[in-house]
């Protein structure tokens, strides 16, 4: 008998946006075994072609069944995801949302790699997966909940212009070439305001509170992973950086946590690193490419007991694609 791992026909959705690439890669370096790959899109990315594992492979549209799939991983924008998780359902084939859609259904578990039991998804006919930044929060505040509890949580969110994916990345490449050569702005397309050399905190979203919704999406994820009553709150900034994720966060526990034990327990922690360097940083280019989030700036907060300030930087792209891929392992039991 051979003792090569079975391959499996995983799908694509959203192959041609940047954290589908980044899952293509991700699968590619952990050896996973595909047998057959179709990555679907839409649009003008039909007909694009993307290479994996030393193969070349064409998008095409998503097919009206996807019977004969083992997996299918959706990375559309929400609105799109919802019809593809539901014909996944109709075909029977093992979903993982990557798209946000799923991930405030409480039948749908809410997956996070090191963090949650394998138990959870055994067997699951769909999996979401939080934002990449909610990864990014959710290790550090699990660990911090473990050894001494949580009170509330708040921070600053810079985020970079991969949150909205390639066109996101286009858009800044644009503006900034346009403002060096003294040219004609581009039309706003992508960001409700200009993204290079500017910051801007996100306009509100349809929610209660008038929370952006990626703000909303945060709390809510941490939420469901970390404390369905913890209060968290969150203020969503634009920069005019292309890639990486970084978070000025304050958290009140309630039981003393000093500075000396909580960089010990984020070293330990998965998911995590403590920067230990004596130079600035970690910056989010330090964390390009990296499958943790990195933390530093780690302080007493004098402004109230038991408070900690500190500085979370993340390659949230990566994180999400890496999580992705070990939902994956997970759900169809690789060894």
């Amino acid at each position: 008998m051979s003792d090569e791992p079975k391959g499996f026909r995983i799908g694509i959705a959203g192959a041609s946006g940047t954290l589908g690439r980044e899952i293509l890669s991700v699968l590619s370096d952990r050896r996973f075994p595909i047998a057959d790959l179709k990555p679907f899109a839409s649009g003008g990315s039909i007909g694009e072609e993307i290479e994996f594992a030393g193969e070349v492979f064409t998008i095409e549209a998503a097919p009206k069944t996807l019977r004969g799939l083992d997996m299918l991983i959706v990375c559309t924008p929400p609105g799109a995801a919802l019809d593809l998780v539901r014909e996944a359902l109709r075909s029977e084939v093992p979903c993982i949302d990557c798209s946000g859609a799923m991930a405030n259904s409480p039948e749908v578990p809410l997956y996070v790699a090191d963090l949650c039991a394998p138990s959870l998804v055994k067997g699951a006919p769909v999996v979401a997966q939080p934002a990449g930044i909610a990864l990014a929060w959710s290790h550090l505040l699990a660990a911090v909940e473990g050894a001494a509890g949580l009170e509330r949580v708040s921070g600053s969110i810079l985020y970079s212009a991969s949150r909205a994916g390639r066109a996101g990345i286009e858009s800044l490449s644009a503006e900034t070439l346009g403002l060096l050569n003294q040219q004609e702005m581009p039309p706003l397309s992508v960001f409700p305001g200009q993204v290079a050399f500017d910051c801007f905190a996100l306009p509100a979203g349809a929610t209660p509170d008038g929370s952006a919704q990626v703000e909303a999406d945060l709390a809510r994820d941490i939420r469901r992973l970390v404390g369905a009553n913890l209060p968290i709150s969150a203020t969503a900034i634009q920069v005019p950086t292309f890639a990486g994720d970084g978070s000025a966060i304050a958290v009140t526990t309630k039981q003393p946590l000093s500075v000396e034990h909580a960089l010990d327990l984020f070293q330990k922690a998965p998911g995590l690193e403590a920067w230990s360097s004596d130079e600035v940083g970690p910056s989010t280019r330090d964390t390009a490419g990296r499958d943790v989030a990195v933390v530093g700036r780690v302080r007493a907060d004098a402004s109230v007991e038991n408070g900690l300030l500190l500085w979370l930087a993340a390659d949230t792209l990566r994180l999400a694609a890496v999580n992705a891929a070990k939902i994956a392992e997970t759900r169809l039991d690789v060894g």
